[in-house]
C-alpha cells in the first residue's frame, strides 16, 4: 500500500532576499553627516515604516506598531535606541571600507552579536518569480535585530561579496552618503549627479569664473 505524506503547511514569516545594499540605505537614514545631519528616524514606528517601504519587515513587526508603541513606551524606546545604535555601527563599518580602511574588530563583533540575535534564515521557498526566506514567527517588536533582520543579513552578504570593493562614499564632504557603485568602470564619485554631482560642477564653474 502506498502512503502519501502531506507536506506540512509552511509556518513563519516569508522575507524576500534583501538587496545587498539595503544596509547602506539604512545607514543613510541619517543624511548630510558631514555638515548638518538630517535625521529621518525619530521613533520606533518610523523604523518600522522604513522597513516596510524598503520591503524588509518581518510579518508581525509592522502590524499595529503605533498602538504597540503607545502601550509599551519604555520597551519601544529601548528597541528604538538599539535600532539607531545598529545603524551607526553599520555606517562606521562601511564608511571604513569606503575610504580604504578596515572596520574595527569591535564593530564586527557588534554586527555578529546582532546577527546571532536575528531570526535564522535556513529555509528557502519560492516567492513569485524569485525566492525568499522562511523564518520563525518571532517577528514582533521584541528586539532591534529581529526588526532589522533583513538589514543585518544584507550587511553580512555585502561584506562577503565581491561587490564590497564597490562600496563608495559620496565625494561631497558635506554629504558622505554611502552607495554601491554599479557603474561600468567603477569610478562613480557622487551619491547622485542630480544632487551632489551637479553641486560640485556648479562650484567648479563658479570658481573658474571668479578666478578668470
Amino acid at each position: 500500500m502506498n502512503v502519501t505524506k502531506r507536506s506540512a503547511r509552511p509556518t513563519g514569516a516569508l522575507i524576500l532576499a534583501p538587496r545587498r545594499d539595503l544596509c547602506l540605505d539604512y545607514a543613510n537614514t541619517l543624511a548630510w553627516r558631514g555638515s548638518a545631519p538630517s535625521e529621518s528616524l525619530h521613533n520606533l514606528p518610523d523604523v518600522v515604516q522604513w522597513c516596510a517601504s524598503a520591503g524588509a519587515p518581518l510579518a508581525g513587526a509592522i502590524e499595529h506598531s503605533e498602538s504597540w508603541t503607545e502601550q509599551h513606551p519604555a520597551e519601544a524606546a529601548v528597541i528604538f535606541r538599539e535600532a539607531i545604535a545598529l545603524r551607526e555601527m553599520l555606517y562606521r563599518i562601511f564608511h571604513a571600507i569606503a575610504v580604504g580602511s578596515r572596520p574595527k574588530e569591535s564593530e564586527l563583533s557588534q554586527l555578529n552579536r546582532a546577527l546571532h540575535l536575528a531570526p535564522t534564515r535556513n529555509v528557502l521557498v519560492a516567492a513569485g518569480e524569485g525566492f525568499g526566506w522562511r523564518v520563525e514567527e518571532a517577528a514582533r517588536l521584541t528586539t532591534a535585530p529581529t526588526l532589522l533582520a533583513s538589514v543585518l543579513w544584507s550587511a553580512g552578504d555585502l561584506l562577503t561579496s565581491v561587490q564590497l570593493a564597490r562600496v563608495r562614499e559620496c565625494a561631497n564632504s558635506k554629504c558622505l552618503w554611502l552607495f554601491l557603485d554599479e557603474s561600468k568602470n567603477g569610478t562613480r564619485r557622487w551619491c547622485s549627479m542630480t544632487a551632489c554631482g551637479n553641486r560640485a560642477k556648479a562650484h567648479r564653474h563658479y570658481a573658474r569664473v571668479k578666478g578668470g
